[in-house]
């Protein structure tokens, strides 16, 4: 991925945000020193967290899950009411719509061969 469109997606990432990261394939502890982070690598199954446990959800290759209607149910499932969801991804025809089934999209930018965006969960 380009550190562009990387620094794009993590911009909406308050600097003094304190609050629990769902940190899905990337590593944001010099980003976020003040959060606690959930450090997840692939899944294809149920996440091991309570319903809306997380605050945040940050996601830069959401395109590598096999699934990614599962994928979005998992994150909408863990996230609290009104959590944001953050990530970067190769677009795919029906992801927006299955992201504004869950989410409430706030910005959505394209750049290249990947969108970025950030949403919160209804």
């Amino acid at each position: 991925m380009k550190k562009e469109i990387r620094e794009k997606t993590l911009q909406y990432i308050p600097a003094d945000f304190d609050g629990i990261i769902l940190d899905l394939r990337n590593k944001l502890g010099d980003i976020c020193p003040n959060a606690e982070i959930i450090p997840v690598g692939i899944f294809e199954r149920r996440l091991d967290l309570e319903d809306k446990s997380v605050d945040m959800a940050v996601c830069l290759k959401l395109h590598k899950y096999k699934d990614g209607e599962k994928a979005l149910s998992e994150i909408s499932r863990v996230l609290k009411d009104g959590g944001t969801f953050i990530a970067c991804l190769k677009p795919y025809d029906n992801f927006r719509t299955m992201l504004k089934d869950k989410f409430d999209v706030n910005s959505y930018h394209t750049s290249g061969h990947y969108a970025y965006f950030e949403a919160q969960k209804r």
